[in-house]
């Protein structure tokens, strides 16, 4: 049965399925635009790597011996020209070298890295195929129907997508695994995805509480909430330990929700269910399965590894298929910046009218005590402690702005979610290099320490109150920069040569070619995303009028996760380690910001005006106006409102001059 529907790539993965040939199927684990839930089994996309010859450019027809012993490995199932690629050394031709299996690109880059230049090598294969593909998180997916649960449209229904044994083994033969705790399995291939507009996805949301002894570390009683486009269920489990950890993991897997989330979930909650399932569950993995088994996969003793969550460098946990989003972490990364990040007081703080909204009066330093003497009230305390992390994330905009970002940086809403800055923008640059013919090297993995970068300008302040003070400040300095002198890996000047057309840095005289000459991945990039956001902003402003909240809503997202992004370059392009940076890049930029606030105050002291101060991309300017005139605003009908209202407007004026 064919089925077609819009969906949001929540996460992805990549299974190796052994065979003649051997192929590899991508799992993507999407919501789909009316709510259901989705495993795609996406077929068509071969592991691959490129490869050129080292040292200057020679013809493609005196490498054929190197390529008969590329032939010649047990890895290596293809061979294909692929014409000449921009390298810093020149244009050279490359080869795209398909292999097996996404394991085998490591091996194959080591024995193979000493007699040839490999790039493109280390991508992660469900990123591959958005890549190749052209696709962000929104898409349009049209395939085969292989099972079809309760919660399945009715349309995608019939014997054989709802017979758990016949749509187990359909699942197989195509390289799935089992029947995935999801609405609907369907499989496809590359020729059926297709990308579309992005929208709001009505995704599903968990958000569970520990009540543990303080005595033994065993679990109490436990809560949690099921919010499923905005309609919430509240479920509630005491008992026996392994009741209540079974009973969690039973909603999670009926459920299937996206996002799992708590208060400080990544420090307490996700660890002590690992810690309880180990001492109740021992070496058996199918009980640990039973105990803790998260992961959006089949519960299969195959499927162990994937099952369980697992905590991955910088704090960031990982689950197969949904994206763990603690919202104590949210508020700590956000602009609200609380004195105490505690659920106590961030909650008053979020709505200090509302008693609904509060934490419950649970010493929980003492919660043996409290446990014994009143457990319904600490199960009525650990229900509120559900609730409310669901209201900071809506409050906050959590979900909507990992959506949004997602959309901007064509990544999976999980990369946007727990991913890092250089991996948002390798999904645009790559895909960038790759329609522009320039190789994309490997992700340096030299020493991370160098020389530290100098900074932006500083001015001196002087101590005092200054009145009447012009704030100027510009508006996405580095990326203007950038655009405005060229700066790429792909324009930057490596050796000596001179030429009156190229952008010279300040001090260091580092030398960019001309958009003349070639225009930059990353300038092109930053002046894309430009026209973007003003796009997103006009579109903002004209929901609005138009009373379309629902539209402003996702406009306004997408405006700032495009200013999220383009702030994200310098950092990216100055650090050590990312793939098309280069030591010389961060600070040229950093270079041309000092010269120019520099030049801009010298012009502003010229004409006799007093900087009071400057830091990095701004500067504050006393206006000329009359010293005694009030600082603050006199009431209506009190003197000297008069002369208040006209320093308001002469500074402002001063401002626009």
């Amino acid at each position: 049965m064919q089925w077609e529907e819009e969906m949001c790539i929540v996460s992805g993965n990549n299974r190796a399925v052994d065979g003649k040939p051997p192929k590899t199927v991508v799992e993507l684990w999407c919501r789909t635009r009316s709510g259901h839930s989705v495993t795609l089994l996406v077929d068509g996309l071969r592991p691959y790597l490129v490869v050129a010859e080292p040292g200057s450019p020679r013809p493609a027809s005196e490498s054929a011996a190197g390529l008969d012993y590329l032939r010649g490995m047990d890895e290596v199932v293809e061979i294909t020209s692929i014409g000449d690629k921009w390298t810093h050394l020149g244009e050279k031709p490359h080869w795209k070298i398909e292999v097996r299996q996404p394991y085998e690109i490591r091996r194959l880059r080591k024995r193979i890295q000493d007699a040839w230049v490999v790039t493109s090598a280390d991508i992660l294969f469900v990123q591959r195929l958005l890549l190749d593909c052209d696709l962000g998180p929104h898409i349009l997916a049209r395939g085969e129907v292989l099972w079809a649960g309760e919660r399945a449209p009715l349309e995608a229904r019939d014997e054989q997508t709802s017979d758990r044994a016949i749509a187990a083994g359909r699942i197989a033969d195509v390289g799935g695994v089992g029947i995935y705790p999801t609405d609907m399995v369907v499989s496809c291939t590359l020729d059926n995805l297709a990308k579309t507009e992005p929208f709001r996805t009505p995704f599903v949301t968990f958000s569970f509480d520990l009540e543990t002894s303080i005595q033994s570390n065993r679990i109490l009683c436990a809560a949690a909430v099921i919010d499923r486009g905005g309609e919430r269920s509240e479920h509630t489990f005491r008992g026996e330990e392994g009741d209540i950890m079974e009973g969690l993991t039973s909603l999670v897997r009926l459920e299937d929700p996206d996002i799992i989330t708590g208060y400080n979930i990544d420090n307490f909650d996700l660890p002590r269910m690992e810690e309880r399932t180990d001492v109740l569950a021992g070496r058996s993995k199918m009980e640990a399965a039973a105990l803790y088994g998260w992961g959006r996969v089949p519960m299969l003793q195959s499927e162990n590894k994937r099952l369980f969550p697992t905590r991955q460098q910088n704090r960031v946990w990982r689950i197969p298929g949904r994206i763990p989003l603690d919202a104590w972490w949210q508020v700590h990364t956000s602009t609200l910046r609380p004195q105490r990040e505690t659920l106590s007081y961030v909650s008053k703080l979020l709505w200090p009218e509302d008693e609904d909204k509060h934490k419950l009066d649970i010493d929980a330093s003492q919660m043996d005590r409290e446990w014994a003497e009143r457990p319904d009230e600490v199960l009525e305390y650990c229900v509120r402690d559900t609730v409310l992390p669901l209201d900071i994330l809506g409050r906050l905009q959590s979900v909507a702005r990992k959506e949004a970002l997602a959309s901007v940086s064509m990544t999976t809403v999980e990369t946007a979610s727990a991913g890092t800055t250089s991996q948002w923008i390798d999904s645009l640059v790559i895909r960038l290099a790759d329609r522009s013919n320039v190789a994309v090297p490997t992700t340096n993995s030299g020493p991370r320490r160098r020389d530290q970068i100098a900074g932006g300008y500083v001015h001196e302040v002087d101590a005092g109150i200054s009145p009447w003070v012009v704030v100027l400040d510009f508006k996405s300095m580095y990326p203007s920069i950038m655009i405005a002198n060229n700066i790429c890996p792909t324009t930057l000047v490596r050796d000596d040569s001179t030429d009156d057309s190229y952008n010279v840095s300040p001090t260091t005289h580092t030398s960019y070619r001309s958009k003349d000459e070639r225009i930059g991945l990353v300038p092109h990039l930053l002046e894309q995303l430009m026209q973007s956001r003003d796009k997103h902003k006009a579109a903002l402003t004209a929901a609005r009028d138009a009373g379309d909240e629902a539209e402003a809503f996702l406009q306004d997202q997408m405006q700032y996760a495009v200013k999220i992004l383009m702030n994200s370059f310098y950092g990216v392009f100055a650090s050590s380690f990312y793939r098309f940076t280069h030591p010389d890049i961060g600070a040229s930029i950093t270079e041309w910001a000092r010269h120019n606030i520099r030049d801009i105050i010298a012009q502003v002291e010229s004409d006799g005006h007093k900087v009071v101060y400057s830091d990095t991309d701004s500067i504050f300017v006393r206006a000329p106006v009359d010293k005694q005139a009030p600082i603050n605003r006199p009431d209506e009908g009190e003197e000297g409102l008069d002369e208040w209202e006209r320093a308001k407007r002469e500074t402002l004026q001063f401002g626009e001059r």
